[in-house]
């Protein structure tokens, strides 16, 4: 079902999205982090030559792209400890490992390009969106993805599994047995050596660095990682979509997978060649839309090519999330491709709104908002523009995750306004940093369009939008009803306070609201 220009209310949704309330965690081993037996740690510091000193110290290696830095597990909290004795400790927690998302069987099928593109709907000329492939190195020697391919590091090839991915994207007609959704368009390869948390946040700096506007993630894991969140959301601050895969666990009790969990990442289910969800796609709340995943036509490597009894033709079929998600990418770089001024939000949007509804009636959390669609999609006018995003939690708006704080959005002088929106599932909180004067009243008002979003308001001091500790002001009220609050700084300096959008309930979807601040 395309996503009404409307709040959608879902009962029993949840959310599936990790730090997006929370704290920047401070995990070290054997406080709270057994179960991820990882061999090295992650420890985050304010940026700066003192941190860079004491991380050489304890002969940690610094992660491109954010504060941060792996150390080895019998070291990680002796260097946390050296850096909170002088409040440079920002985060700490376990370089846990994703997984690939797929495995390959079967006998070649043309099928699942055309589930999203009619075959007679002509593509964009190639060339102006690079999609970047964070997986095993794709292999030069593919005659369909050589030409368009750029390689950001030095690896191996070691596994088929990127180059299947990459060759769903962007495979050329006529070079090679298969096409793929946007044929030609380039590939950034990021060829990743452990898949840890550590190892996909320097590929998505890397993306970045290279001029990706899309970031495929076709892996995933139980565990949320705080550093590869940051790197997805700094990613996304600088209008670079990221899309993963749902998980392959829907027999295992659909666990919550990250990156595809996260705020502001495109999770894609998988759907078979009858449009019906696939018996592996993990269903939750975290699902935006679906894509072909079952007997998915896919380049191999020679060298690899030993599953389907024709050794020598270099392609296969393909399941798994692992192909679901390549396909989205794909689309959401052809929409970018013809639709260039628009914002990383407003492409997820547009997949969202375009796509075919998969019964049940409705959003599910089986196919998200339903089958990608890519004619439909382009055929929409351009969705509302998200401001400040992200900001999802306090650490993306005080300066900890994305390494600058967000602007301050009113510092006492002429009334302030903007309109945004919230999504219970990949848009849960909005925070604005505003600024008042001493002895001065700041009059908040949060108006819904459709409904139900709450007002909050913290002190600077609160590291989460959760609880009541440092929280100074609160309204929730139902339906239409405008929330409002006054903050008074009593002081004889100014103070910043958090103004947080929220809905409590846990029920909202694309729930506008406009937000309004004077004295």
């Amino acid at each position: 079902m395309p996503l009404a220009a409307c709040a959608l209310a879902i009962a029993g949704a949840g959310t599936a999205s990790a730090g997006s309330v929370g704290a920047a965690p401070i995990k070290l081993p054997g406080a709270g982090a057994s179960r991820a037996a990882a061999s090295d740690w992650i420890i985050g510091a304010r940026a700066g030559a003192r941190s860079d000193q004491l991380a050489a110290r304890f002969g940690a290696q610094p992660i491109t792209g954010l504060p941060a830095f792996t150390v080895a597990r019998a070291k990680a909290t002796e260097m946390a400890a050296a850096l909170k004795r002088e409040r440079l400790l920002a985060w700490a927690e376990p370089n846990i490992r994703a997984k690939r998302k797929s495995a390959y069987e079967g006998q070649l099928d043309r099928w699942a390009r055309v589930a999203v593109v009619p075959a007679d709907f002509a593509w964009p000329a190639p060339g102006s969106v690079a999609v970047a492939v964070l997986d095993d190195r794709v292999d030069g020697s593919v005659s369909d993805l050589s030409q368009q391919t750029r390689w950001l590091n030095s690896t191996p090839v070691t596994e088929a599994h990127g180059t299947m991915v990459a060759s769903t994207i962007s495979a050329v007609v006529g070079r090679g047995p298969i096409v793929g959704v946007f044929p030609g368009t380039p590939i950034l390869s990021y060829g990743l050596t452990s898949f840890s948390c550590a190892n996909v946040a320097a590929g998505i700096d890397a993306a970045v660095k290279a001029g990706a506007r899309i970031i495929n993630m076709s892996l995933g894991t139980e565990i949320g990682c705080f550093t590869m969140n940051a790197a997805i959301q700094r990613a996304y601050s600088k209008d670079v979509l990221s899309v993963a895969a749902a998980g392959n666990e829907f027999t295992e009790g659909n666990p919550t997978e990250y990156p595809a969990a996260f705020p502001h990442v495109v999770s894609v289910a998988a759907t078979d060649s009858r449009g019906r969800v696939s018996e592996f796609s993990t269903a939750n709340a975290a699902v935006d839309v679906a894509a072909p995943g079952v007997g998915v036509p896919v380049d191999v490597p020679l060298k690899f090519d030993n599953e389907d009894g024709n050794p020598t033709d270099g392609a296969t079929t393909a399941n798994g999330t692992s192909f679901s998600s390549p396909i989205t990418a794909g689309a959401a770089a052809w929409i970018a491709s013809v639709r260039p001024d628009l914002k990383p939000g407003q492409i997820a949007d547009l997949l969202r709104k375009g796509a075919k509804d998969v019964a049940p009636k409705g959003y599910d959390r089986n196919t998200g908002f339903g089958l990608v669609n890519i004619p439909a999609s382009l055929a929409l006018p351009t969705p509302m523009l998200d401001p400040q995003e992200p900001n999802d939690s306090i650490p993306l708006v005080d300066g900890t995750a994305l390494g600058s704080k967000a602007p301050l959005l009113w510092t006492g002088g002429v009334a302030a306004s903007l309109a945004a929106k919230i999504d219970q599932l990949k848009d849960p909180l909005d925070i604005y940093r505003i600024r008042i004067p001493a002895r001065s009243t700041a009059k908040i008002s949060l108006t819904p369009k459709f409904g139900g979003v709450d007002l909050t308001v913290y002190t600077s001091t609160a590291k989460s939008a959760s609880g009541s500790r440092y929280r100074v002001a609160y309204s929730k009220k139902s339906g239409k009803l405008v929330d409002r609050v006054a903050v008074k700084n009593s002081s004889t300096n100014t103070k910043n306070f958090y103004v947080v959008v929220s809905d409590h309930d846990s029920k909202l979807l694309n729930a506008e609201y406009t937000l309004r601040i004077s004295r």
